[in-house]
C-alpha cells in the first residue's frame, strides 16, 4: 500500500491541514460546526425566541430562561431538596414561595405589574400563571411591539428576583414604585445602547409615551 503512494515533491503545492465537518473541508477550525455535530439535538422550543430575542440583555435573558424552566432556587424547591427552610415567600411571607407566586401573584409583584402594564399603554391587568405571561408575548396588538414586551418582562422578572434576594440575604426591602423606577432606567439605558438597531429605533418613544 505504501509503495503505491507517491513521494512528496517540492514541485507540488505545500501541504496543508483541512477540517472535515459535515461534508465540508474548512481551512480553519470551526467551534460552532464542531459543537453542532457533537451536541445532542433537542426539539426546538417555541418560547426560545422570546427569551433569546435580538437585543436581549444577557443577564436578564439568562434569568428568564432559568425561570421559564422553573429551575430557580425558590424556597419551596430548596425544601423539596431536603433542606430545612421556611417555605413562605421572602417578599410577602404569606404564601409558599413558588415561581408563579413570587413573580406574578405576590401582592408586591401584582402591584409592580400594574405599573408596568399601565406604562405600556394597557389597562392594568394581572398575570395569574406563568403560561399566561408567556402566551401574552405572542399576542400582537397596537400598544406594544414584541421586542419591547420581551425586554420589559425580562427586566421585571430580573428585578423581582433581585428584590427577593436582597430581602432574604440583607433584610433590605423596597417598594414596587422604587423597583419600577429601576426598571424604567434599565429600559431607557438598554434602548439607548441599541438605538442603531432597526427594531429599537422608535422604541424609546413607545416606552415613554405613557410616562
Amino acid at each position: 500500500m505504501l509503495c503505491s503512494v507517491s513521494l512528496p515533491s517540492h514541485s507540488n503545492s505545500p501541504d496543508k491541514y483541512l477540517w472535515h465537518v459535515i461534508d465540508q473541508y474548512l481551512p480553519t477550525y470551526s467551534a460552532k460546526l464542531s459543537w453542532e455535530i457533537l451536541r445532542q439535538h433537542g426539539q426546538k422550543q417555541g418560547w426560545a425566541k422570546k427569551v433569546w430575542f435580538k437585543g436581549h440583555v444577557p443577564s436578564h435573558a439568562f434569568l428568564m430562561w432559568v425561570a421559564h424552566l422553573n429551575r430557580l432556587p425558590t424556597r419551596v424547591r430548596i425544601a423539596n431538596w431536603g433542606m430545612q427552610v421556611v417555605k413562605s415567600c421572602c417578599i410577602c411571607n404569606h404564601y409558599d414561595e413558588l415561581r408563579d407566586h413570587l413573580f406574578l401573584r405576590c401582592d408586591f409583584s401584582e402591584h409592580l405589574w400594574l405599573l408596568i402594564t399601565k406604562r405600556l399603554g394597557y389597562r392594568p391587568f394581572r398575570f395569574h400563571t406563568w403560561t399566561a405571561l408567556i402566551e401574552w408575548l405572542d399576542i400582537s396588538d397596537i400598544y406594544c411591539p414584541p421586542t419591547l414586551k420581551c425586554l420589559v418582562i425580562q427586566a421585571t422578572v430580573y428585578n423581582l428576583w433581585a428584590e427577593r434576594n436582597r430581602k432574604l440575604h440583607s433584610q433590605v426591602s423596597s417598594t414596587p414604585q422604587v423597583i419600577f423606577k429601576a426598571i424604567d432606567r434599565l429600559i431607557r439605558n438598554t434602548i439607548h445602547a441599541r438605538k442603531g438597531r432597526k427594531n429599537f429605533r422608535n422604541m424609546m418613544h413607545l416606552w415613554l409615551r405613557h410616562a
